[in-house]
């Protein structure tokens, strides 16, 4: 299992908006703080404002900001937003695949979903607050 690179963008944005959390900054301030190419940075940002994570501030001080700044986000409200739910094998989906129809029986998935289970309990523990000097 790996991450996507725009969840690891995803995070360090939320990192740096939650340091600078009364203070607006620009897409293009950001990116070159972040060390995220522009383009990049606009897709991030707009799956977080439309994830309701962060807002846009208009005028000649605006940029972006934390659409909630006491709002205490966890590391696995992030990565969802930008990975969808963690599923660690096709037999934990919602549909259940299962090549061996044996799911209900199969000490696999046990261990599967008791693994996918304490990660997904892991990243919810882990606040955004926690780690803010992640950049």
């Amino acid at each position: 299992m790996k991450f996507q690179i725009t969840t690891d963008y995803a995070i360090r944005i939320m990192c740096y908006l939650l340091e600078h959390k009364n203070e607006s900054a620009t897409a293009k301030h950001i990116s070159s703080e972040l060390g995220i190419t522009y383009q990049y940075f606009m897709k991030v940002i707009n799956r977080l404002k439309q994830a309701n994570l962060v807002r846009t501030i208009q005028g000649c001080n605006g940029g972006y900001m934390l659409a909630h700044p006491n709002k205490v986000i966890s590391l696995y409200d992030v990565i969802r937003i930008m990975e969808g739910d963690l599923i660690i094998n096709n037999c934990l989906a919602p549909e259940g695949f299962c090549s061996r129809d044996a799911t209900p029986t199969c000490q696999l998935h046990k261990v599967f979903e008791s693994l996918q289970y304490d990660l997904i309990e892991k990243l919810e523990s882990v606040k955004l607050n926690d780690i803010t000097m992640c950049q």
